[in-house]
């Protein structure tokens, strides 16, 4: 229980309970026996490579594969022929060249003796990677945002490979069985894979994202990726590892998740096959060396409704950034991000739960991690987990890109949105001064703000607030004469009025460092 809930929160809606179900395993089409990823017996290349693909401009880009032992691989593409030789572990692997980016489809071969691959209509452009639960996986067929189809075709340098989305698979999610009869999904596996669990195409946007049951392109992916278009004029490609209803801490090296004191009490009772570290292992590793820009992860709303992952998320959540750092080799790895989504059945201006405490963890995660992001997505309310609209928080994570991974702080809108740095009490009313990027500034929408206030009683009430300055908010209640705390937005689904001129929502947050457990 929360110490300081003066009002309960209401159950979540249901409205997208059957796309949540649709994203969490289910049992399917068996096999005999446990089979991890397989390697290919002659010559292969990782399953991250096929027909379509983006590959990242301006830095090198590594193809590898496997072959039999002591055999010369050569890759061909765009002008360079790298030549290696499979080691005893049969794995080769070539760099390429760094590449400036090209509309051109031209194709990748790969040839050995006796043998070859060829991978046609292949682009570079910016390739970033998707990571996080069903709010990055829901597809763009649910709903498009406006987008009309006559314009799908518009597109078709957007390409992306979902990598998982078993629920697309034939049959579906690959459920195997153990040699007890149990099941299995081979793609949540405690060990270290060799590759990607399934074959999966790249996609390329167009009219088959947009019908009902399309494609699995996610929505937040092409939004993010059309605005990026709009900035740099490359062909933009995604990788999304997303799976649905997942936890922080599937995705994190369980070494690093060991030293999380959080974690104590979930590698105690694990619950197979969703250990720790399960799709780190099968999703994360096999595309390691696949060049990317950076990561965004949507994650947290799992996280958000038990107490056990709540506590865990802050520190299950900073071992993602370092095992993603760590597998694609770049301590400096951009990665944002995204808020975790609300859940409430009408907007309320108070009532707390693990929903605030997740929220709250990502802002502080961003601001003591070099080299991140966060995207706020509060006003996207919704009774249920999923946020319905999504180009307008994919455009907020654009921003952050433009100005901080592309360098373009003097063209870019202010990507942050603002923080609290201080606030005090002046004459019964509460003074609040945020951080506010560039020459942004405080506006309020409508009333009421979304402020609570509360005084040493710890019961908070609705509070009165007004703009004072470009970054100062003034917030007080009649009732109370000496206030010592306020929250913002401290609900499943918040009354939320206080913006930024540039657009962006304050996140929530609170003055006061009371005791919240989950």
């Amino acid at each position: 229980m929360i110490s300081d809930h003066t009002i309960p929160m209401r159950r979540c809606g249901f409205l997208f309970s059957l796309l949540a179900l649709a994203l969490v395993p289910s049992g399917a089409a068996a096999a005999d026996e446990l089979s991890p990823a397989r390697i290919p017996d002659g010559l292969g290349a990782a399953r991250i490579f096929g027909d379509h693909m983006i590959l990242q401009r301006q830095k090198p880009v590594t193809v590898w594969g496997w072959a039999k032992a002591a055999e010369t691989v050569t890759v061909s593409f765009a002008g360079q022929s790298k030549t290696a030789t499979a080691a005893a572990d049969r794995l080769w692997r070539v760099t390429l060249e760094p590449m400036e980016a090209s509309f051109e489809g031209r194709e990748l071969k790969v040839t050995s003796a006796g043998a070859s691959l060829t991978f046609r209509d292949v682009l570079v452009g910016e390739v970033w990677h998707c990571g996080g639960q069903s709010n990055m996986s829901f597809p763009l067929w649910v709903r498009t945002d406006g987008f009309d189809e006559k314009d799908a075709d518009r597109f078709p340098f957007i390409r992306a490979m979902a990598t998982l989305h078993g629920e697309f698979a034939d049959p579906p999610y690959d459920v195997k069985k153990t040699p007890s009869g149990d099941p299995w999904l081979v793609w949540a596996l405690p060990d270290p894979q060799p590759t990607l669990p399934f074959e999966r195409p790249w996609m390329v946007f167009g009219k088959e994202a947009l019908g009902l049951h399309g494609q699995p392109f996610s929505a937040f992916g092409f939004w993010f990726a059309r605005k990026l278009y709009e900035e740099l004029k490359v062909p933009v490609g995604l990788v999304d590892t997303s799976v649905g209803g997942t936890l922080a801490h599937y995705w994190a090296s369980p070494e690093l998740l060991r030293s999380v004191p959080e974690m104590k009490e979930i590698f105690a009772k694990p619950s197979p096959p969703w250990v720790p570290g399960c799709l780190y292992h099968t999703t994360i590793l096999p595309i390691r060396d696949f060049a990317m820009r950076g990561s965004l992860f949507y994650l947290g709303e799992n996280n958000s409704m038990d107490p056990v992952f709540t506590r865990a998320f802050e520190g299950s959540c900073r071992a993602v950034i370092a095992s993603w750092r760590d597998a694609f080799r770049d301590p400096a790895h951009p990665f944002c991000l995204i808020q975790t989504g609300n859940c409430g059945p009408q907007p309320e201006l108070y009532g707390p739960s693990g929903f605030q405490i997740v929220q709250e963890a990502q802002l502080r995660i961003q601001q003591t991690t070099p080299h991140t992001g966060i995207t706020v997505t509060a006003d996207e309310l919704h009774g249920d987990l999923h946020n319905m609209r999504k180009q307008a928080p994919a455009e907020r994570t654009v921003r952050w890109a433009m100005a901080e991974v592309y360098g373009r702080k003097d063209k870019a809108q202010p990507w942050g949105s603002p923080v609290l740095v201080s606030h005090e009490a002046v004459n019964g009313r509460l003074l609040l001064q945020f951080r506010l990027m560039g020459d942004d500034a405080l506006t309020l929408r409508a009333e009421p703000a979304g402020f609570v206030i509360a005084g040493s009683d710890r019961r908070f009430v609705e509070a009165k607030a007004r703009v004072i300055g470009p970054r100062t908010v003034e917030v007080w209640h009649e009732s109370i004469a000496e206030p010592v705390a306020a929250r913002f937005a401290w609900a499943g689904r918040p009354i939320l009025n206080l913006w930024t001129r540039s657009g962006l929502p304050v996140s929530p947050f609170r003055t006061d460092a009371w005791t919240m457990d989950p």
